[in-house]
């Protein structure tokens, strides 16, 4: 019997063939399933505190500005040392720090001081007369912030510099800034993304499309159908034409039609593992190159709120993994080209190098990967070699009849060095599994005997391990 592996999918038939009933540090790739990548020092030390958030600004030369921000300051990473940034006098609040992109001008905000905003080089400012805000973006020339504070406390309300000029926040039709608020819902808008030239506002519960109209109107919104929202402004992740997020009750895909589920495999596992209390916590970034988004979220487990757990999605081949992983900030790093001649300049001695492999991204120009700033506040990126792995198939067989199994033989695209098998069994598809022989692998197959009328199977790798299927030796079977 060969089954091709359709990745971790808890809420669907068990007896689903191809489908994982839980696994660890397990990726959707296009031509099957992986080992995920370990975490890999980028070189820098340790920030001075808990980061809020991270951000890789993008500047119009092509040059790059990596930003993390803490709750008293905000420190900008170049040739593997933390410079602080911040405005004269430094930051207050436990907020996160949100970020944006206006030209050459890298513009943050944490709703407890005033829009921050840095030149292609050099510190950060306040913006004269720009309000206080949870969230900022930008789209078709205008900054916008959301859940702001102009002197009046305004969580349901946007506003838009004037257009082409992220210094001018007094309302008038001559420079098109304005402000309005977004009531056909209740609550506070919670996230704020561009759609190419457009804007998506997001509720708890709701979603509107914001597109601009000029002349008195300035911008226009118009509430999208369904109750459909997010917590948090990190839940929702922005590839190319696309918004991948995770709402209060699925996942969904949103293009500028109507939001899509694409949670159907996971949707209630993920609801029962997550900590609701601290939904607002989730961090999503994606990794373009793999076709992959990462949702950093805190589990059950975590009492503290703190991102404890990730689920991945494949949205080329409509697929998902998982894995264990406890964070501060999420971002897409790039690490800028390396060179011989750089070498010294960025590591003293051999040994101080990386662990990573010779032809990682991490030394191509302009290559940018998927990182993480860890619970010890250091910057990691996901480019080291793979470290261990396991996952648990669906269940094999007949309610009406018993087969005997001899021999499982993973199709490997990346063989590993060394692994495990472990066979379970059972009567019914609603007994708990009953644990058998555990076998290592030999000439890349595994060997077993067991009859009985349900069969699944445990794998365990200990490095690098990619596959795209199983095929499984059922010998006989008898009816009852």
């Amino acid at each position: 019997m060969r089954i091709p592996l359709l990745g971790f999918a808890p809420d669907l038939d068990p007896a689903s063939p191809g489908i994982l009933t839980d696994c660890n540090n397990i990726i959707p790739t296009t031509q099957g399933l992986a080992a995920g990548n370990s975490r890999v020092s980028a070189g820098y030390p340790a920030l001075a505190a808990t980061c809020l958030g991270a951000y890789v600004a993008k500047l119009l030369n092509g040059t790059k500005r990596l930003f993390a921000g803490t709750s008293a300051a905000i420190y900008e990473g170049s040739s593997l040392v933390w410079t602080d940034r911040s405005r004269g006098g430094g930051y207050t609040g436990t907020n996160r720090w949100r970020w944006a992109m206006f030209g050459d001008i890298t513009l943050a905000t944490n709703r407890s001081q005033r829009l921050q905003a840095a030149p292609s080089s050099g510190a950060f400012a306040d913006i004269a007369g720009a309000p206080t805000a949870a969230i900022v973006a930008t789209a078709s020339g205008f900054v916008m912030v959301f859940d702001y504070n102009d002197g009046t406390d305004t969580p349901d309300g946007w506003f838009c510099s004037g257009a082409y000029d992220h210094t001018i926040w007094t309302p008038a039709i001559a420079t098109q800034c304005a402000n309005g608020r977004l009531v056909d819902s209740p609550g506070r808008i919670t996230a704020g993304h561009p759609l190419g030239p457009d804007m998506v506002a997001y509720k708890a519960s709701s979603m509107y499309l914001g597109r601009y109209a000029g002349g008195n109107i300035v911008w226009s919104w118009s509430r999208i159908p369904g109750d459909i929202g997010v917590s948090g402004q990190e839940s929702v992740v922005v590839v190319q034409t696309q918004h991948f997020f995770v709402g209060t009750d699925d996942f969904y895909t949103y293009d500028g039609t109507v939001p899509r589920s694409i949670g159907a495999p996971v949707r209630e596992w993920f609801f029962d593992d997550l900590n609701r209390t601290y939904q607002a916590n989730i961090i999503g970034v994606a990794d373009p190159a793999r076709d992959l988004v990462y949702w950093h979220y805190p589990s059950t487990a975590s009492t503290s709120g703190a991102c404890d757990s990730v689920i991945v999605y494949n949205y080329r081949q409509d697929k998902w993994g998982k894995l264990s992983a406890s964070v501060e900030a999420a971002v897409q790093y790039s690490s800028g080209q390396v060179t011989y001649d750089g070498l010294g300049a960025l590591y003293s001695t051999y040994d101080s190098l990386p662990s990573i492999a010779y032809d990682s991204p991490f030394w191509l120009a302009d290559s940018t990967v998927p990182a993480v700033i860890d619970t010890s506040h250091v910057l990691q990126q996901l480019t080291g070699t793979p470290g261990a792995s396991w996952f648990v198939t669906g269940d094999f067989g007949d309610d009406t009849a018993y087969t005997y199994i001899s021999r499982v033989t993973p199709r490997y695209r990346v063989t590993p060095t060394a692994g495990t098998c472990t066979n379970f069994y059972k009567s019914t598809l609603s007994d708990t599994p009953t644990s058998d022989a555990t076998v290592a692998m030999s000439r890349y197959r595994f060997d077993m005997r067991r009859a009985a009328r349900w069969h699944r199977f445990r794998f365990d790798f200990t490095a690098a391990v990619g596959l795209d299927g199983l095929d499984v030796q059922i010998k006989g079977s008898s009816a009852e």
